[in-house]
């Protein structure tokens, strides 16, 4: 059967809704029930991080000294957490997912591997991660959050009580890098507002070219001051040992 222009090789239904999983010339996607892809990886390829996007949020890579504890907000089709087992071999990760299918299908469709280092939390990531503030304090050094459903983004994430747990989940010197909505103004102008109230004169964005993506980046309160420019070696190191074009996004960096 086809579907978006590929052939569909997995339909579900659950209590949010549908899951589709379809592959278009050789490369896998998960849909949530419309054409916009919510994960996606390459059958020929599968390390590579395939959407540009994903790729950038990567960028968070350039402020972060030592990667050890991470928690994804939104696991998808494991992309994310598949690339930072692979490349931090001593980290380990804590995902929350809304949808017990969802996790089904990224171990069963898109390779990600039932690691345990890896730990999937089922549940709304606004009471959670509340949660998680009161228990644990200090903790990530890295929180990322890509929270969007067939309808766009989460409004419960893109709220200050939820910024402002994250923010105190962020080790000192930790990163909290978010996908935004690019593509709708107001939760945009909203986002970026939130990053500037948390983060303070330590918050960037980073347009995705040719995307309606803007990644948002919030540094911990111990970050020292940043000069974009002199990151341009450790952009190129970072590029050689993962494979991303972190130079390139870095040239997109912007303070907010």
């Amino acid at each position: 059967m086809q579907r978006y222009g590929g052939e569909l090789v997995y339909h579900g239904r659950d209590a949010h809704g549908v899951l589709e999983v379809v592959d278009t010339h050789g490369i896998r996607s998960l849909h949530f029930g419309t054409e916009p892809r919510q994960s996606a990886l390459s059958l020929r390829y599968p390390n590579r991080l395939e959407l540009a996007y994903m790729r950038a949020m990567f960028s968070a890579l350039l402020f972060i000294d030592g990667l050890s504890r991470v928690l994804l907000i939104g696991l998808g089709g494991g992309s994310s957490a598949r690339f930072l087992l692979e490349q931090f071999p001593n980290s380990t990760v804590d995902a929350i997912e809304r949808r017990p299918a969802v996790v089904e299908v990224a171990h069963d469709y898109f390779g990600l591997p039932r690691d345990s280092r890896l730990s999937v939390h089922i549940g709304e990531a606004s009471q959670l991660v509340a949660a998680l503030a009161r228990q644990q304090g200090e903790v990530y050094d890295l929180i990322l959050i890509d929270a969007f459903d067939h309808l766009g983004m989460d409004p419960s994430i893109n709220a200050l009580d939820f910024m402002a747990a994250c923010a105190t989940l962020l080790n000192p010197k930790g990163v909290l890098d978010m996908n935004l909505w690019g593509s709708h103004p107001v939760s945009l102008k909203q986002s970026i507002a939130l990053l500037k109230t948390c983060f303070p004169g330590k918050a960037f964005r980073l347009e995705v070219p040719n995307r309606g993506n803007v990644i948002g980046l919030g540094l911990g309160r111990d970050t020292g001051m940043v000069k974009l420019k002199q990151l341009e070696p450790l952009a190129r190191e970072l590029e050689f040992g993962t494979g991303l074009e972190i130079p390139y996004f870095l040239r997109k960096l912007r303070p907010i």
